[in-house]
């Protein structure tokens, strides 16, 4: 990730800033102040209506409006970073208000969407702190995002396959394609030919189809041409949803959230190499455990499954057939 702040230099009173994107509708800019601290501002015309303006209390950030007169001509939402050393966690939370604000067509409008966007990121720093997720989640993310990025979203478009995602919800399924529901596993290519079901409703929705879909992944350098890692699918992700409403990119956002994802270098050391995909369809037979089938007193059951024994059901669903 590059640092934005780095290109700026301190100033010799007030604030030196840089526009974030001339192409954005409003004056959103990377800015540092006297002491160095990092900012974020948006200026707007003074002359504009707007909501009242009671901006939350952030963990690690501090927040300003700053109203026009003496030596400052508009008015100024700041956020400042409180500590350096937490600036990817700071870009993600700008780059988010950036994406919100993108088809805003007023300041009035603006400062509602960031307002909203910050009480979203409060809730989310009082509960998360700015450490990777273990590599198991970097690989369960890694297979939902892959299958997101390569099967739905050239089906479905960007937007329409976003809401279909509601693995990180916490609903027992990964995916609700229409009147199917399709769970994502990832496997490390080192594991025994078998996967992990962590409840007995994971693999029993009550849909007319069930789909089972398994990648296996394999380590490999960070300079491989072919590899994938969560930075660089997210941001394919992100670059498809920028033509899509706005309500769909930050839906997207929000469930990386919800898993703890925050944008970090640190997770392209985490790169990987598709070794081989494999999809069956979940029907009478298929090898699982459903609530139905467990004694009473039994609870929080977890298995494995064989994928040997679940060849005899390899299929791919009809709209799959044309991309797979």
């Amino acid at each position: 990730m590059k640092n934005p702040w780095n290109e700026i230099n301190l100033p010799q009173k007030d604030v030196t800033a840089r526009r974030i994107d001339p192409e954005h509708e409003l004056d959103l800019y990377w800015a540092l102040d006297l002491l160095g601290h990092y900012l974020f501002i948006f200026e707007f015309s003074p002359e504009e209506n707007l909501p009242p303006v009671t901006l939350p209390d952030l963990v690690g950030i501090k927040t300003f409006y700053v109203q026009s007169g003496n030596h400052i001509a508009k008015n100024r939402l700041i956020l400042l970073l409180n500590d350096k050393n937490n600036w990817e966690i700071f870009l993600s939370l700008c780059n988010d208000l950036l994406q919100a604000t993108r088809k805003t067509q007023n300041s009035s409008n603006a400062v509602s969407v960031i307002l909203n966007r910050l009480e979203h990121w409060r809730k989310f720093l009082q509960i998360n702190q700015s450490g990777l997720l273990t590599e198991e989640k970097i690989l369960g993310l890694l297979g939902e995002l892959w299958f997101l990025n390569k099967y739905l979203i050239p089906v479905f478009g960007a937007g329409q396959s976003i809401t279909f995602w509601q693995g990180p919800e916490g609903l027992p399924y990964d995916f609700n394609v229409n009147e199917s529901a399709i769970e994502v596993k990832c496997k490390s290519g080192a594991n025994t030919p078998y996967v992990r079901i962590s409840s007995a409703d994971q693999l029993c929705p009550q849909l007319p189809e069930m789909y089972f879909f398994v990648v296996t992944l394999g380590k490999t350098p960070k300079n491989n041409a072919d590899k994938i890692n969560l930075p660089q699918l997210i941001s394919q992700i992100g670059d498809a949803l920028k033509s899509e409403p706005s309500a769909h990119s930050q839906r997207f956002y929000d469930l990386l959230h919800a898993i703890g994802y925050i944008d970090s270098d640190q997770y392209l050391d985490f790169s990987y190499i598709v070794t081989n995909e494999i999809m069956f369809e979940v029907i009478d037979g298929f090898p699982r455990v459903c609530s139905k089938d467990l004694h009473h007193g039994i609870s929080n059951l977890t298995y494995s499954i064989s994928l040997l024994d679940c060849a005899p059901f390899e299929k791919w669903p009809d709209w799959m057939q044309g991309i797979k």
